[in-house]
């Protein structure tokens, strides 16, 4: 059976289980893990092909990150990233993280979820007449910047999940993170910094999109590395 994803209250770093209210299954979790991602993805779309320029496409992004926090967070801990789903996987279980059925189980869910989300809410746009490219050039502040951003998720994550009732501001503080590192990574030749998406965007023509997924994995590679220590020299 799987452990129960409990819904988080009121506190800075705490969750409980709330009394008399029945927790959502995997399959619902997943689903709003599929639906996040999905208006994530049509939004990115969406403002690429929009009259903004950098910074407003980035803000954009970053508001509407903030936004799927704060409603779908406390449901389904607002991961909408395979990297940061294995990261927030490796929170919730510990050592026994990937060493389970269990963990394996809601890990590869939520990650089949967030990569069918994302397939719709790029197919929902309609496909650009210049298809883009992510370059070597791009792959190392592609690394940088996504383990900055990982990190700052861990940071206000609590229990494998992102919950804006359990901290208050971590909605605003992520979506905040993500708009400035898009702003940073668009004039570096990055600023992805999420796996389903890059899948995504391959189906509007980008290419490369090997080097810009190597980049992420490296960076959640990284910080499953130093995790991985903090809690073994903490037992």
């Amino acid at each position: 059976m799987l452990r129960r994803f409990k819904l988080c209250r009121l506190g800075l770093g705490r969750t409980a289980q709330l009394p008399k209210i029945e927790m959502l299954p995997l399959t619902q979790r997943s689903g709003l893990e599929a639906l996040g991602t999905a208006v994530l993805a049509f939004t990115i779309s969406r403002v690429g092909t929009a009259d903004l320029n950098g910074f407003e496409q980035s803000m954009s992004i970053g508001l509407c990150l903030a936004l799927l926090i704060h409603v779908i967070g406390r449901f389904s801990g607002a991961h909408f990233n395979p990297a940061v789903t294995v990261l927030l996987t490796q929170q919730r279980f510990g050592q026994k993280a990937f060493r389970s059925v269990e963990s394996w189980l809601e890990a590869g869910s939520y990650i089949v979820a967030q990569i069918i989300g994302a397939l719709i809410g790029f197919a929902l746009t309609p496909v650009p007449e210049t298809a883009g490219e992510f370059t070597v050039a791009g792959l190392i502040p592609e690394a940088v910047f996504s383990l900055a951003l990982y990190a700052l998720i861990l940071r206000w994550s609590d229990e494998g999940r992102i919950c804006p009732f359990a901290q208050p501001l971590s909605g605003i503080v992520i979506g905040a993170g993500l708009g400035f590192l898009a702003v940073v990574g668009g004039l570096t030749q990055s600023g992805i910094y999420n796996p389903a998406i890059v899948v995504g965007l391959s189906t509007h023509g980008m290419s490369g999109i090997v080097l810009a997924i190597v980049g992420q994995l490296i960076a959640m590679t990284i910080l499953l590395l130093v995790t991985t220590r903090q809690a073994a020299s903490a037992d």
